[in-house]
């Protein structure tokens, strides 16, 4: 495999980020308004304002953007909603253990609380006849306040999760599901942001986002799962690639181990792992009118020589079959499994017949051997 070829699919989505600046903030109205422009092609072929991301898109135009001290007043106010809600539910018997995050203990985050399950449980709440009239107007109104908060902080980031995703595109995976991806890291980092920190909640979302994304990107690149250390030395190879053939220097395994960091044995191995699994449905043109399959050599399809010649034994094998007497017939469609969805053995097909395990063992080798003798 061509290490040009090798490096022209994946160079626009598989280099690392750079390293989010110090105060990463969402993209601005200039920039999110020339996206909205931007001709996309989606997966049903429609362009223009009528697809779905670009309605996606629209709608994120027309939502405001949060100022440094609206951001921190909101997520302080998320904060002491969250922690009312759950001291409330914690009271009324709902265990800690049950509202917290999946997989936080393992991030070291331990003192995340997922916003869905708070909800959850809190409508609960309302839903049964353990609460008075004041307890669950107060509770109403809590509920009500949190969700408004979280949706706020929500929208006015989601301008972010776009600016981050544009830089992972994936022609294995729909730009849409990109986005959905690094929505989900937007409201896991909303759960484990802490306002007394002192930074930008943007900034800590940026890693969340990201981290999401990638994810998605090694479970649905290939069909064939690489480990994350694979696949983190792979992209320090493009980037390598990349680096020599902008020093104008052959792409050898030398200067891409010199290049990337790596041992030249670590480059060899990993530059012999075969390419990216493509899909014979895959649109080879703009207008989506011949795939891979359309180019596809028949060999590789199908071979109708030797389908014919398949069929054709297929009758002669029952032909030869219906020939045999009754009950070496009956043994082989009952140790073949060729009247039932599964095999049977001696012993099952002696029970059935009345038949010792032996005799019907006997009974299946005869008919072998005049099948044999048939066929000559």
């Amino acid at each position: 495999m061509s290490r040009d070829n090798f490096y022209s699919r994946d160079e626009a989505w598989l280099k690392d980020a750079d390293p989010p600046p110090p105060e990463a903030s969402p993209l601005d109205d200039n920039a999110i308004e020339d996206l909205s422009k931007a001709p996309l092609v989606e997966d049903n072929g429609t362009e223009g304002g009528s697809s779905p991301m670009q309605n996606y898109l629209k709608h994120l135009y027309r939502l405001q953007l949060l100022t440094p001290e609206e951001e921190q007043c909101t997520t302080s106010l998320l904060r002491e909603l969250e922690d009312k809600l759950i001291a409330l539910l914690q009271k009324r018997g709902v265990e800690l253990v049950a509202l917290r995050s999946e997989g936080v203990e393992q991030r070291g985050s331990t003192g995340a609380y997922d916003h869905g399950l708070i909800i959850a449980h809190a409508e609960e709440l309302l839903a049964s006849e353990r609460l008075s009239k004041r307890d669950r107007n107060s509770l109403r109104n809590l509920l009500r306040r949190f969700r408004e908060q979280r949706q706020k902080l929500i929208q006015c980031n989601l301008r972010l999760v776009i600016a981050i995703a544009k830089r992972f595109r994936n022609p294995s995976i729909p730009f849409i599901d990109l986005i959905q991806e690094g929505n989900v890291g937007l409201m896991k980092a909303i759960e484990r942001f802490k306002p007394q920190m002192g930074y930008r909640f943007s900034t800590y979302a940026y890693w969340w986002i990201q981290q999401e994304i990638q994810l998605a990107l090694r479970r649905n690149d290939d069909l064939v799962r690489q480990p994350a250390n694979v696949q983190d030395d792979l992209r320090a190879i493009y980037r390598a690639i990349a680096d020599v053939h902008a020093q104008g220097l052959p792409a050898s395994d030398e200067n891409l181990a010199r290049q990337s960091g790596l041992d030249l044995e670590r480059v060899q191995a990993l530059l012999k792992l075969p390419g990216p699994t493509g899909s014979l449905d895959e649109p080879l043109a703009e207008d989506q009118s011949s795939t891979r399959l359309d180019y596809a050599p028949a060999d590789e399809l199908y071979n109708t020589d030797e389908q014919v010649t398949n069929q054709e034994l297929a009758e002669r094998l029952r032909e030869a079959v219906a020939r045999l007497p009754m009950r070496q017939r009956t043994v082989l469609y009952l140790r073949y499994g060729l009247i039932s969805d599964h095999d049977c053995s001696f012993r099952v097909i002696g029970e059935q017949l009345g038949l010792s395990q032996e005799r019907a063992r006997q009974l299946h080798a005869d008919a072998l051997r005049q099948l044999k003798r048939q066929w000559r």
